[in-house]
């Protein structure tokens, strides 16, 4: 398992629901990433995960004379490795213009932290952020993965 193998895995399965990334909004974006998490298993390495999580997260960036909105979730899924715990992640990330956001401080759970799927699903959408972007249309949406030691 490493970060390609996720996001490729996460690339099938839109592809065999038949989604266009750039098509998506908060809401059939969270509907996506839940059911990718519920019914698509990630240890065809014969490595059962140390753990297998959703992340939410969310806040201003900036980079040079750019700047937008992330509202992203990722899966996580952490492996042991050679030399400890590595994490892999790959999910969807929605940018939005940041003017009306500005003033969201930066947000990042995990499902981990929440007793089930169902009550970590209910803290999204009581987030700030998702009440203010349910339904409204990204800037720009794209598949996102990185790897952690």
């Amino acid at each position: 398992m490493d970060a390609y193998t996720l996001l490729s895995s996460l690339e099938r399965f839109l592809q065999e629901r038949g989604i266009e990334v750039a098509g998506l909004t908060a809401d059939p974006m969270l509907a996506l990433m839940f059911d990718w998490h519920r019914l698509v298993k990630v240890d065809k390495m014969e490595q059962v995960p140390l753990s297998d999580a959703l992340v939410y997260r969310y806040g201003g960036w900036s980079e040079g004379c750019a700047t937008g909105f992330r509202f992203s979730v990722l899966r996580r899924v952490t492996q042991q490795g050679e030399q400890g715990p590595v994490s892999f992640n790959a999910g969807v990330t929605l940018m939005f213009d940041p003017g009306k956001l500005g003033h969201l401080q930066p947000l990042s759970v995990a499902s981990t932290d929440h007793e089930s799927l169902e009550r970590f699903l209910e803290a999204i959408e009581d987030s700030p952020a998702y009440k203010q972007l349910s339904s409204a249309t990204p800037m720009g949406a794209m598949l996102e993965m990185g790897a952690l030691r």
